[in-house]
């Protein structure tokens, strides 16, 4: 395999991927939920586009470190393999994700291998179906299908898919020789290619930030002060995070008697949430600095790992983390805030998996022909079983959070009209024209004067 340049297929590569309409369904994926508005200020969308962006970061900047003439951005292909980490990811993410892995596990119990969903490794099935890699090169795409392998054991449980474990062993071997060429003697422990270390951190580091971001649409200013108080140990200084990227200096509010440079990423934070005026913006300016800044703080073991340079930084980082996890992932707030929405997908999930449902409800007609032909094949009913829960999670695994309140309308109208026997009038407007909150308040009051008239 020959290390080459492939301007154009990359650029076309690039191109078809932004534009493509089952990338950009990822604008109706948000990352998490808020009190406020029921949505995020980040998508699926536009985390991808920042992954994609922050690989090709990481990697020039490894590039710089270990010589002029060294270039591990391989192939160009760091920002495709970014945008793409995340492109078989289901509504609500990694809540939907877990529903319909455990539903697939319990429906498929009796199965020598039970059925699983993984949304790392349906990203290989979304990009194999859609042809997202085409444009490559045949040693290009093995490669960009190898560094989004995260963890090589998790392809077990997808068997069709087992042939990755080769590619990874190649890439690595790649990277290897290609440094070796450059007398830079690695041996890569970790399993995973560099392209995809650098693409697992900048997803990291995304996170890290903009979960604090987002706080603000949960929390309060004030609250989000004393969270940081609490939380974040680190005592690195704003004159460390400057040897690394450009942080504007700023007046803050109690701090204008202290040179910028000498004050610690924790006060500075706090402060600039007391600002009276652009107090969220400046925040968010700061944080996804700090996001640059992570990206920096890296280098190359002899291990082939990407690790922290100064440890005090991945310490901040690791305090982030800490946030994230007790007051977003961890918090019962957000979890009360979920779980309607939690609610909507499992009944949509179990009523496909576990119910005779109703095949009007399946918008493609791929899923709906392979469905129908499935039901006339003369097969055992073990292979039957299998094939059409493989072919439920892929359509449920391809669904957007809008998709999933749609059809749980939809579902809850077909159970009313089995009661009453008959159609409702107007019935589309009804699930087209109303929240779920709405449509639920609405459908209720029919079923009651609808079930006294009967």
């Amino acid at each position: 395999m020959k290390r080459e340049t492939y301007h154009v297929a990359v650029e076309e590569c690039e191109m078809d991927i932004v534009g493509h309409k089952v990338f950009v369904r990822l604008r109706d994926i948000p990352m998490y939920l808020s009190k406020s508005t029921k949505d995020s200020i980040r998508n699926r969308y536009s985390h991808s586009i920042e992954v994609g962006l922050s690989t090709e970061y990481i990697l020039n900047h490894l590039s710089h470190q270990l010589g002029d003439d060294v270039d591990l951005n391989f192939f160009g292909i760091g920002k495709i393999v970014g945008f793409l980490h995340d492109i078989g990811h289901t509504a609500f993410s990694h809540d939907g994700e877990i529903i319909l892995d455990k539903m697939l596990q319990k429906a498929s119990a009796s199965f020598a291998t039970p059925l699983r969903f993984n949304a790392n490794l349906n990203n290989f099935r979304r990009i194999l179906k859609y042809g997202f890699y085409d444009t490559l090169p045949q040693d290009v795409q093995e490669y960009a299908f190898a560094s989004l392998v995260k963890r090589v054991g998790e392809l077990d449980e997808y068997p069709e898919f087992l042939y990755l474990k080769t590619y990874v062993d190649n890439a690595i071997t790649l990277e290897e020789n290609y440094l070796a060429s450059k007398n830079i003697i690695i041996h890569n422990t970790t399993g995973k290619t560099i392209l995809c270390q650098a693409m697992d951190l900048a997803d990291e580091n995304r996170y890290r930030v903009t979960d604090i971001i987002d706080v603000l649409n949960i929390y309060s200013k004030e609250k989000l002060q004393e969270i940081l108080l609490r939380t974040i140990s680190s005592e690195v200084r704003v004159k460390e995070i400057r040897k690394l990227v450009h942080l504007k200096t700023l007046t803050v509010p109690e701090f204008e008697t202290v040179h910028f440079d000498k004050m610690k990423i924790k006060d500075l934070l706090i402060a600039l949430l007391k600002r009276s005026s652009n107090a969220k913006t400046e925040f968010q300016n700061t944080m996804n600095t700090l996001s640059m800044a992570f990206n920096r703080n890296l280098r190359l073991s002899q291990e082939g790992k990407l690790v922290p340079v100064d440890m005090e930084i991945e310490a901040l980082r690791k305090d982030f983390q800490k946030v994230a996890a007790k007051y977003i992932w961890g918090s019962k707030k957000v979890q009360n805030i979920k779980k309607p929405f939690s609610h909507y997908f499992m009944t949509v999930a179990d009523y496909f998996i576990f119910k005779e449902f109703d095949m009007e409800l399946i918008d493609s007609n791929t899923y709906k022909e392979t469905l129908l032909n499935l039901e006339q094949e003369d097969i055992k009913d073990e292979v039957y079983e299998r094939e059409r829960l493989s072919l439920l999670r892929n359509f449920l695994g391809g669904l957007t959070n809008l998709k999933i309140m749609e059809l749980y309308k939809k579902i809850a109208l077909l159970r009313l009209e089995a009661k009453l026997g008959y159609k409702l009038e107007k019935r589309e407007k009804l699930v087209e024209k109303n929240t779920v909150e709405l449509f639920e308040k609405k459908i209720e009051k029919q079923e009651q004067r609808l079930l006294e008239k009967k």
